[in-house]
C-alpha cells in the first residue's frame, strides 16, 4: 500500500504466516532493526520455470454461472479472467447471506524473482534462503456498490507453491520497487480498475505455481462453495 515513508517496511506475512515482524524503515540512517518476517512451511526442491506469463490462448473468456460468475473449481491460465463475487473480510463476518461485490480478476504473470531484491530490507538467516516470487494482478470492478473503507481484494489471492501449499503475500508500508502493492482506487465501483503486485517468499527451494481465489458468495447456512472449490489460475 501507498505511505508517505521513505522507504518500505515489511510488516507482516499476511494470513498464512505466523510471525508479526517488528516496524523499521529501510533506505533510513535510523539504528530500529529492520523487520523480519516468518515465511511459511518449507516446500520441496523441486524446479518450476522462472517466469509464467500470459499465452495467446488465455485471453479466451472464463466460463460463466447463469449469475454471470465464474463457477467454483474452474482452473484457468495465467492470463485469462476470471469474474468472481468478492466478499470483503469486514462484510463476511458479518451474519446472513452475502451476495459478494462483483470484479474480474486476470493473473497476468508469475515471476521467480533474486533475493538480491530484498537488499534495503533487513532479512534473517534463514530468510535469505527463501526465494521471492512476484505475481501481477489486474482488477477490474463491475458493481455500483463500493467496498468497506480499506478493503482491497488481492488479499484474497492465495498463491500455491509446489507441495501444493497455501503461501500468503508480504504486506509493506511504502514502496517495494521490485513489485510495489498498488491502493485501491476509491471509490471501487464499476469501470475502476488497477494492477498491481504480491510479492512472496517461498521458503526450501519452493516456488509459486498456481493462484487461488477461494472466497464468494454464501447463502448464510453454509460456507461459499468456493472455500471447497477455488478458482485456480496456473
Amino acid at each position: 500500500m501507498k505511505s508517505s515513508l521513505s522507504g518500505p517496511r515489511l510488516i507482516a506475512a499476511a494470513m498464512a504466516a505466523v510471525a508479526l515482524p517488528a516496524l523499521a524503515a529501510c533506505n533510513s540512517s535510523s539504528s530500529t532493526q529492520a523487520p523480519t518476517a516468518t515465511s511459511g512451511a518449507p516446500a520441496s526442491s523441486a524446479t518450476a520455470p522462472s517466469s509464467t506469463a500470459a499465452s495467446p490462448a488465455a485471453s479466451s473468456p472464463a466460463p460463466a454461472t447463469a449469475g454471470g460468475l465464474t463457477p467454483p473449481g474452474t482452473h484457468l491460465a495465467v492470463g485469462q479472467t476470471a469474474t468472481l463475487g468478492w466478499v470483503p473480510a469486514e462484510t463476511d463476518l458479518k451474519p446472513g447471506a452475502h451476495k459478494g461485490l462483483m470484479i474480474q480478476v486476470t493473473i497476468k504473470s508469475i515471476q521467480k524473482g533474486s533475493i538480491a531484491d530484498f537488499a534495503n530490507v533487513q532479512l534473517d538467516a534463514k530468510q535469505k534462503k527463501d526465494t521471492p516470487y512476484y505475481v501481477k494482478v489486474h482488477f477490474t470492478a463491475l458493481g455500483s456498490v463500493a467496498p468497506p473503507s480499506d478493503s482491497d481484494p488481492a488479499i484474497t489471492l492465495d498463491g500455491i507453491d509446489d507441495r501444493g501449499q497455501t503461501q500468503s503475500s508480504l504486506i509493506f508500508l511504502g514502496t517495494f520497487a521490485r513489485c510495489d502493492d498498488a491502493s485501491v482506487p476509491k471509490p471501487f465501483t464499476s469501470g475502476k480498475s488497477y494492477d498491481t503486485c504480491l510479492t512472496y517468499l517461498v521458503p526450501g527451494g519452493g516456488s509459486i505455481q498456481k493462484m487461488q481465489w477461494a472466497n464468494g458468495p454464501s447463502n448464510g447456512t453454509d460456507v461459499s462453495a468456493y472455500f471447497d472449490k477455488p478458482v485456480v489460475w496456473g
